[in-house]
């Protein structure tokens, strides 16, 4: 099945670019140039989005804020706007991964298909099999992709990237993972100083909160990276 961008851009020669890239990976295209046709165009359904901050009718981080309330498409921010802090707080709303412009069109269309490659296993669930993983007073079901609390219905809205992170610390717990090794789970180059992943650890903390000894389930290793600190029990 040919899967499908949603490339969200008001410069048509940046549009025809990105186009021309994706497709020779036969990846299709829709586009809007602004944010009103954006909503319009989620309607078909897209598989990645690529996405503009600098739109006319809108604040990109503002778009990528109103449409995690509602959707869990992977987000690929691509803008001019790439200093250190604007890329946290993509990362923190809730882009997948956040690409500067110009850059190299190759390592786009990696990322791009990198995050078609998670989404697909997510809604095939064939990476992990139908299980459920408990640990603390939290349970996650592999083949659903939900994070809830023992004893709740409602279901935490994790995102593909954090649900492949913890999913990595849940397949090794009390084993010391890399930052490296992280970055090869999101299928990103490991690039030192890089706080993407950082920023992904500490949005998984905020949400996992602590445990009944008060300390976070994510500790962080000085120089070596993070290791996930909770006993955890595989069910089918």
């Amino acid at each position: 099945m040919r899967q499908t961008a949603l490339i969200v851009e008001d410069d048509p020669g940046t549009r025809h670019t990105l186009s021309s890239t994706l497709a020779t990976a036969g990846i299709d295209c829709l586009f809007a140039s602004d944010g009103a046709s954006m909503w319009r165009q989620l309607g078909n359904n897209p598989d990645v989005i690529i996405l503009d901050l600098g739109l006319p009718d809108a604040d990109g981080l503002e778009l990528l804020r109103q449409l995690r309330q509602q959707s869990e498409v992977p987000v690929i921010i691509h803008s001019t706007r790439s200093d250190e802090i604007e890329r946290i707080i993509g990362i923190e709303i809730g882009a997948d991964d956040y690409l500067p412009k110009p850059c190299n069109m190759r390592e786009l269309l990696a990322r791009t298909r990198s995050l078609l490659r998670r989404s697909q296993i997510r809604h095939t669930a064939q990476s992990r099999g139908d299980r459920r993983l408990h640990f603390g007073d939290w349970i996650l079901d592999t083949a659903s992709r939900e994070l809830s609390r023992l004893g709740s219905n409602e279901a935490t809205t994790l995102g593909i990237s954090g649900f492949a992170l913890l999913g990595a610390f849940l397949d090794k717990p009390f084993e010391p993972l890399s930052r490296e090794h992280l970055s090869r789970v999101l299928k990103r180059e490991y690039i030192p100083y890089d706080r993407i992943i950082d920023v992904h650890v500490s949005q998984l903390r905020r949400i996992l909160g602590r445990q009944a000894d008060g300390s976070h389930f994510i500790k962080t290793l000085r120089s070596q990276g993070y290791v996930f600190v909770a006993p955890v029990e595989a069910t089918a």
